[in-house]
């Protein structure tokens, strides 16, 4: 038998396909079947099955009743400890909010992570199966109130976080300065080696924005009026779903400590050029404004923490490069679209 590392991409999914398999029959599935979604970091499936022996009973129409997500986390990326922690926030927002967020399967023993081998991959996989959210992504058509039903769910997210005891041992990364920027387990490597990578004509505007949001997540400190348990990867398009003007949010992979407004940055990054943006603001404050409140102080700063996520996906993409060098030169490109990114924040 071929060695693993020596198969091309295709053959190490058609391994990982079997792997699913015994993933599934570890949550009494063995007559599902899987259609594969993607392979970045974890590699994931949609599943469609008949019956699911841990689910009777549980009706909801947020959720397609026979399609679930099975995720095959990617070795050493997260510790067991921070992918059981998300799964366990995923399961408490369910219980306590009416958020549509993908809830948890358990496993028949009970467990929330299971751990799956097979001979033919060599090391053993963590895998989590989540009910399918029902919904579309949106890639036109977007309207303000879009924004506001978004508003509206991260504001729910926010309350649930800053008022919810964590459970003994929880563990996620910490979106503040340092780890975003500085030396931290997310990125690990030195902070220094990775920002000389950046090139020359955005050294200073990469310096000046993270050396202001140095000085604003300081005096922001960390109490629950600006920081807490986020999902850091909030944007239309991409991982929020519309069932009608209802906002999901789906994908809690990177969940993290961090900054309320860092969440909201995120969410207008990808339309902050567009003529529409400041009716699509202004709607994503006013729906989060019904559910709770930022300080107006904050708020102010949203091109900052907008400019925070784009020097975030630059140290990011650097850090690739020094791990593992670029020979298709798509690293130093995504460097090169947020450092003009930050351009057009800083104008």
């Amino acid at each position: 038998m071929k060695a693993y590392k020596n198969l091309t991409r295709q053959g190490r999914l058609r391994r990982l396909h079997k792997l699913a398999g015994a993933a599934l029959s570890a949550h009494g599935m063995e007559n599902a079947s899987v259609k594969f979604i993607r392979d970045a970091g974890n590699t994931t499936y949609r599943v469609y099955s008949e019956s699911m022996p841990n689910l009777q009973n549980q009706v909801d129409d947020r959720f397609s009743p026979d399609q679930f997500v099975l995720r095959m986390h990617e070795p050493g990326y997260q510790t067991d400890a921070a992918i059981l922690s998300e799964l366990q926030w995923l399961e408490a927002l369910g219980r306590d909010t009416g958020l549509t967020v993908p809830s948890p399967v358990r496993a028949p023993d009970g467990r929330l992570l299971v751990e799956v081998s097979i001979p033919e991959v060599p090391q053993p996989r963590r895998v989590s199966l989540l009910r399918w959210v029902k919904g579309s992504l949106l890639t036109k058509g977007i309207r303000p109130a879009h924004f506001k039903s978004a508003g509206r769910l991260m504001a729910g997210l926010h309350n649930h976080s800053s008022q919810w005891t964590l459970p003994h041992g929880f563990a996620r990364p910490r979106y503040d300065w340092d780890g975003l920027y500085g030396d931290n387990d997310f990125i690990n490597v030195p902070a220094p080696e990775v920002r000389a990578q950046i090139p020359d004509e955005f050294q200073r505007p990469y310096e000046k924005v993270t050396g202001r949001l140095r000085e604003v997540m300081t005096s922001f400190g960390q109490g629950t009026d600006a920081f807490g348990l986020i999902h850091a990867d909030i944007s239309l398009g991409h991982n929020i779903l519309f069932e009608g003007m209802e906002a999901r949010v789906i994908d809690f992979d990177d969940c993290a400590f961090g900054y309320w407004m860092f969440d909201i940055g995120v969410c207008l990054c990808e339309v902050r050029k567009l003529d529409a943006f400041e009716a699509y603001r202004d709607a994503l404050r006013e729906g989060y404004d019904e559910i709770r409140a930022i300080p107006f102080a904050q708020w102010e700063l949203f091109d900052l923490f907008i400019a925070a996520w784009h020097a975030f996906e630059m140290f990011w993409a650097a850090s690739g490069i020094v791990k593992f060098g670029d020979p298709r030169g798509s690293l130093r490109k995504w460097v090169e679209r947020a450092g003009q990114d930050i351009l057009f924040l800083l104008e």
